[in-house]
């Protein structure tokens, strides 16, 4: 069985110094369990609360050097049925 398509339910609004991303949830629901790594060399930062409604924002700062070709986020969160999903943001 296929399930139907999920969309990503975030928009992102990069800014380039320091790297910063806003993740803005566009879905009508609250994701739960929200988390952030970083993949490669480099660092973040958030103050990401573990719950984002629909219509709020979360800020990540990213530090490190050549973040387009060594650096990769990785967001985590649950959608209200309990499904986990994972998504790998670029620079």
């Amino acid at each position: 069985m296929i399930d139907d398509a999920y969309p990503v339910p975030f928009t992102i609004e990069k800014r380039i110094a320091p790297h910063t991303l806003v993740l803005t949830n566009r879905s009508g629901e609250r994701l739960t369990a929200l988390s952030f790594s970083l993949l490669g060399t480099g660092s973040l930062r958030t103050s990401a609360p573990l719950i984002l409604d629909p219509g709020r924002q979360v800020r990540l700062v990213v530090t490190g050097q050549e973040l387009p070709r060594r650096g990769i986020i990785v967001v985590r969160w649950f959608r209200p049925d309990g499904t986990e999903y994972l998504w790998r943001i670029t620079f």
